[in-house]
């Protein structure tokens, strides 16, 4: 039975709309969106919902551990194995305490679903974009401007969800918050959110593993480190210095390696029939700067394969310059039972004819190198 976790804030939690400030009722379980979620699906449904959680803002005025970044590790580790995560989250963040923006709303979104990425990475993503709020009530001043700070938001997740490859709902396509307070759904609104949002999520379980590109299989008996990976950096890997950020490094050598498995054969296919690999770890080393618009070119040597471990070292290149180089070790799992299990034949034999070409080059500068830098 599949595992989903939601990780959300009070409308996930199934807070009653509220009348006055310090009422802090909840709905009966059955009522709250998750739950009907599980209901119409018949899957295990993990609601992590607190009221005031944001998306990675620590709260200066109601403090307690609402600043959804920091406490989301520890959640996935506690769930594992999941098989998606709904992530819903930008409302709080909406609050003039935090003046953030719409648009710093949603890549504070992605900043999350990269680290689901990196704890869950068998996981798939739906980014939920929070229903639209309304000044009204006792929360009007808790949420003074927010009506035109959400202006814009859900287009700006959705371009989010397609830059991380996640899936994108829109909740307030299915429900509206309360008159009462403006912020909370009411019993009915959140049935009709649980029930839209079924589809969402069934869909993304039956969908495929995302496809790769149409680059052509090498040789594997070939003695060089095949090119796995072939693109220009895109304007929205932009960061703060103005060059790639550090998380499109790991999304640059996880493509590589998912094209080097589709090679051997793991394809959608493999992964629908119960075969697929499990990242443990990776390593990653900043040797040099990389630009918006940049070539890149990573190339993947197969240190281990053909058995249950697959040790792969990617290098990133830039023109000639070395950039980056991630060492990286991953698990075939049998999917029945989430343990690790021998590869499928061929891909087993492809992998270790890989491994056999590759050997007798020489181990590269920084191989199996610990974070640190050496004592002198």
């Amino acid at each position: 039975m599949p595992r989903i976790l939601i990780f959300g804030d009070s409308n996930s939690h199934g807070t009653v709309p509220i009348s006055w400030l310090g009422q802090s009722d909840r709905f009966a379980s059955g009522v709250p969106w998750p739950d009907v979620l599980a209901d119409r699906t018949g899957m295990t449904v993990i609601a992590e919902g607190l009221p005031g959680r944001t998306t990675v803002h620590d709260d200066p005025i109601d403090g307690g551990a609402r600043n959804g970044a920091a406490v989301l590790p520890a959640l996935l580790l506690s769930h594992t194995p999941l098989d998606a995560v709904v992530i819903m989250l930008g409302t709080n963040d909406l609050k003039p305490r935090f003046a953030t923006s719409a648009f710093d709303i949603a890549k504070s979104v992605e900043r999350l679903v990269t680290i689901t990425r990196s704890l869950t990475p068998a996981a798939k993503v739906l980014i939920v974009a929070p229903a639209p709020v309304s000044e009204t009530g006792v929360l009007a001043d808790a949420f003074a401007g927010a009506e035109a700070r959400q202006r814009g938001l859900a287009a700006h997740l959705a371009a989010a969800a397609t830059r991380v490859g996640a899936a994108f709902a829109e909740a307030g396509d299915y429900a509206q918050v309360s008159p009462i307070d403006g912020v909370h759904l009411d019993e009915a609104n959140h049935r009709a959110l649980g029930e839209g949002l079924a589809a969402h999520v069934t869909a993304l379980l039956s969908a495929p593993p995302k496809a790769r590109a149409d680059r052509p299989a090498p040789d594997p008996t070939a003695p060089t480190a095949p090119k796995t990976l072939a693109r220009a950096v895109p304007p929205e890997w932009v960061d703060y210095n103005n060059h790639m950020n550090e998380a499109f490094y790991l999304t640059a050598f996880s493509d590589a390696a998912d094209q080097l498995l589709d090679w051997a054969g793991m394809d959608a296919g493999c992964v629908q029939a119960g075969a697929s690999v499990f990242t443990v770890e990776t390593h990653i080393r900043h040797l040099g700067e990389v630009n918006i618009g940049d070539p890149l070119r990573v190339t993947t040597r197969v240190i281990e394969g053909g058995g249950p471990k697959l040790h792969l070292w990617h290098e990133l290149h830039v023109e000639s310059r070395l950039c980056a180089t991630a060492e990286q070790l991953l698990l075939h799992m049998d999917l029945s039972t989430r343990r690790p299990a021998p590869p499928p034949e061929a891909v087993g034999t492809w992998l270790a004819q890989a491994k056999a070409a590759h050997a007798p080059m020489p181990l590269p500068e920084g191989f199996q190198r610990h974070v640190g830098q050496a004592r002198t």
